[in-house]
């Protein structure tokens, strides 16, 4: 089809109708005032319309893949990714390399052994297994990357084995397991001349998802990688190596989160932004052309409970990571978070990728979002909030300053405290953590064990939620019946008990038995819960009826055998004080900090009145 004949509409009986016709017509259908209500404001500040045109699209879009600036990937044949099992050696390595092997012989195309601890690994068993030649092979170390390197090119020649063949990336992550680390830059050089022989080796993995898994923004890690990249080139340039050496050599690492075209648009936008830098440095677009991605799939959106909704999300966040365009792709098992994963659930991780190529073809089409208004408008706005986060850091000094003075930190923990607000209030949905709970689900683990864990990852959205359910379920198992939650609503103007709904939700979501009784007024209320059984109450009101809160209330109430923790469904505003002085141990309210709500009825309730020994 030639340019005139795509530009001819298919029905000339029809008008064009351009962006500001149809955003008049949404006006009027909706009253004008409620327009403003469908633009979806994000944490990165970027301002999502109802709709988007052909004059939302930005000026010079790339024509095909393969071309400067790489928006449209690097591919130019087909969207080819490695299915990359994730495997964590701790102590002899021969198991996992076995498990490696049969990972490899049921679809797996990668495998990523990250080392938590510095075990002497047996690349010479590696090198044994034939499955593996060929295959992208990748390693995380927690020390000395150099000298395991080392150790892996030897015995590659000792075996005979072309270290053309060798694909791969080598990764830092230390043993301290600091959530953000410095790239190992003394080691770079030797690694560098290490790999001189080994094309298709990168010894320069620069990872975002140490930000990611905790939270922060896509446009923070797309801007803390570059950063992270730019001060890796300029410790090289300081030590005689040309940047077109070290940019030729680097990957980055990435995860895939579930905000599934913002995270389409994240990769296109950090190709470009890479694009951007690369040329700064007087290189020509091959090099850029050069940038490995891997992904794996976020930490911080998967949940212990209800866990097989983590398939749902590792399938969305998998086919984002693929329709930007990743290089490889590792999902982790849905079972992760709290047992080690078995054959099933890991089978299902790697088919979610074999699905993706032999059902749904996704490897056929490169860059299928091209042309997308809303995409392509989306990878411009996430480009530039992006590169202006870049310079925040640069004029921090660059990674390494921001890192050490802890501006990167305290920065990410200001995000992340914002999504917690925002999953207390239901803003944000975590299904079967904070709102639809599996009332039916049955707990085949531990709770104990998994939260005495020096493996559980306590840095998830779902954190705060599920430890007051894992403190729940250790008292079910304990008495062979769930805590008891009451919502007293005292009043008959209900439409004013918003706060206990809040209540009552987030006290089913952890699991208890809860129960809402009505009261006319405070004297009703007293005489009813004085000897009730349960073990955390909540006390509802009116602003008329609060006034009635008094001592005497609360005293009848705490004075029962079984000493509940007294819960106000309300904003403490001013009353703070007076209602705490009056035997009240927490506020519960849309908004309200879950994690102060958590530790007292963890505390006082489940683990000092309920002991387990």
């Amino acid at each position: 089809m030639n340019e005139a004949k795509s530009e001819t509409p298919l029905f000339n009986e029809f008008t064009p109708v351009n962006a500001e016709t149809w955003e008049e017509r949404i006006r009027k259908d909706l009253r004008d005032g409620a327009y403003n209500s469908l633009l979806w404001q994000t944490d990165e500040g970027i301002t999502v319309k109802p709709f988007y045109s052909r004059q939302d699209l930005p000026a010079n879009l790339a024509s095909k893949p393969d071309d400067f600036p790489f928006v449209r990937t690097t591919k130019a044949r087909d969207n080819h990714w490695d299915n990359v099992q994730t495997i964590y050696v701790r102590r002899e390595s021969q198991p996992s390399i076995d498990k490696a092997a049969a990972a490899l012989e049921r679809g797996a195309t990668g495998i990523h052994f990250i080392l938590k601890e510095p075990v002497d690994f047996d690349f010479g068993y590696l090198f044994s297994k034939s499955v593996m030649h060929g295959a992208f092979i990748s390693f995380t170390f927690p020390v000395a990357p150099e000298t395991y390197l080392k150790q892996y090119l030897d015995c590659a020649r000792q075996n005979n084995y072309d270290l053309a063949l060798l694909r791969g990336f080598i990764h830092f992550e230390p043993i301290d397991d600091e959530p953000f680390h410095l790239p190992p830059y003394s080691c770079l050089p030797e690694m560098l001349d290490l790999v001189k022989d080994a094309p298709n080796l990168y010894p320069i993995a620069i990872s975002g998802q140490q930000c990611s898994n905790y939270g922060c923004l896509l446009t923070q890690e797309i801007a803390l990688v570059l950063s992270a990249a730019v001060s890796v080139i300029e410790y090289c340039e300081k030590h005689d190596i040309a940047p077109e050496k070290v940019i030729s050599r680097m990957q980055f690492h990435l995860t895939a989160g579930t905000n599934y075209f913002f995270e389409i648009a994240k990769l296109r936008a950090l190709r470009l932004l890479w694009s951007a830098i690369v040329s700064s440095y007087g290189l020509h677009g091959e090099v850029a052309s050069r940038l490995r991605i891997h992904v794996s799939t976020s930490r911080w959106f998967h949940t212990v409970f209800d866990p097989h909704v983590n398939l749902l999300r590792g399938t969305t966040e998998a086919m984002s990571a693929v329709l930007g365009g990743c290089d490889s792709l590792s999902i982790a098992p849905f079972d992760k978070l709290y047992k080690t994963p078995d054959d099933f659930s890991e089978r299902i991780s790697r088919n979610i990728s074999v699905i993706l190529k032999e059902e749904a073809y996704l490897d056929k089409a490169i860059d299928p979002a091209a042309g997308s208004y809303y995409v392509e408008s989306l990878t411009k706005e996430m480009a530039e909030k992006a590169w202006e986060y870049f310079q925040v850091l640069e004029g921090k000094g660059g990674f390494k300053k921001a890192l050490e003075s802890e501006f990167i930190s305290c920065e990410i923990k200001k995000i992340t405290e914002q999504k917690f607000k925002a999953l207390t209030n239901r803003e944000q949905i975590l299904v079967g953590t904070n709102k639809y709970p599996n009332a039916s689900e049955k707990v085949d683990f531990d709770p104990e064990r998994l939260m005495q864990s020096k493996y559980y990852d306590t840095n998830r959205a779902a954190y705060p939620f599920e430890i007051m359910r894992l403190a729940s379920e250790m008292h079910f198992q304990k008495k062979k019946k769930k805590a008891r939650a009451l919502i007293a609503v005292i009043g008959t103007k209900l439409h004013e008990h918003m706060h206990a709904s809040f209540a009552k939700e987030f006290f089913d979501c952890a699991n208890f038995d809860t129960h809402v009784l009505h009261f006319e007024n405070t004297e009703d209320a007293a005489e009813a819960l004085q000897n009730n059984d349960s073990k955390v109450m909540v006390l509802s009101g009116s602003d008329e009826q609060y006034l009635h809160f008094n001592q005497e209330l609360t005293t009848r109430i705490r004075n029962n055998s079984h000493k509940p923790v007294l819960i106000m469904a309300a904003t403490p505003q001013h009353m703070e004080d007076e209602m705490m002085e009056k035997g009240f141990d927490q506020y519960i309210f849309q908004g309200c900090d879950i994690n102060s709500i958590v530790n007292c009825v963890q505390k006082k309730v489940l683990l000092e009145d309920e002991p387990l020994d």
